[in-house]
């Protein structure tokens, strides 16, 4: 078999690749006595993508595509490829597909769905107020964990706790120094979600856009 290197963007901390892997990645942050406990988070790099940022200090694992539009939201995805999936779908000219009626078809017995080559993990939203960025994040809570990174020094503020208690979003306040863990969030999606054509096709946009960021090789290798 074609040996295939994906341009793995991988933290060195335990992650949240599955469901057991993400609740050891939550153990290994020290519960605080209060909700804005002021956990701090120790990162080397200073100028990265917020995103990268948080999802580097809380040892997440995956493939991060930062600042991609999903239904008109401007957010990150940190995402798990399936290696074997996508050489797959290389070898037989398999490209993502992101034209949603194509995807919506795949319910049909007639038309199979390709095998999936990329699962959400985490949804990443930042904004101008925390109000806008609450709102980005929270809308993806039947995909995956979900997450708003402040880029401020001072706590979030009370309503903003309230939101994420509510919502179930990751608060974290992202500086040149760390992150800074405001709120513990929900791991994973809500529980009540169930896979659909939509899931699928968010799947295929973040697949297409890892491609083109060259996070993950457009052919086999060798």
């Amino acid at each position: 078999m074609t040996s295939l290197t994906l341009l793995h963007y991988r933290v060195t901390r335990l992650g949240c690749g599955t469901g057991r892997q993400h609740e050891r990645g939550k153990r290994a942050l020290p519960m605080s006595s209060e909700r804005r406990g002021g956990l701090l988070l120790s990162t080397e790099a200073a100028d990265r993508h917020p995103a990268r940022t948080v999802i580097d200090d809380l040892g997440w694992d995956g493939v991060l595509a930062s600042n991609i539009t999903l239904f008109g939201k401007q957010v990150s995805v940190l995402a798990l490829v399936d290696g074997e999936a996508h050489a797959l779908r290389l070898r037989r000219g398999m490209s993502p597909v992101t034209d949603r009626t194509s995807v919506a078809l795949w319910e049909w017995p007639e038309l199979p769905a390709p095998p999936a080559v990329v699962s959400l993990s985490a949804v990443i939203a930042t904004g101008s107020s925390w109000q806008s960025g609450m709102k980005a994040a929270s809308g993806f809570a039947g995909f995956a964990s979900t997450v708003l990174v402040l880029q401020q020094d001072e706590a979030a503020p009370q309503a903003c706790l309230t939101a994420a208690e509510r919502y179930g979003v990751w608060v974290l306040r992202s500086r040149c120094s760390g992150a800074i863990v405001d709120h513990r969030g929900r791991v994973g999606p809500v529980a009540s979600s169930r896979p659909t054509t939509v899931t699928r096709w968010t799947e295929e946009l973040v697949y297409a856009r890892l491609l083109e960021d060259g996070l993950i090789e457009p052919a086999p290798a060798g």
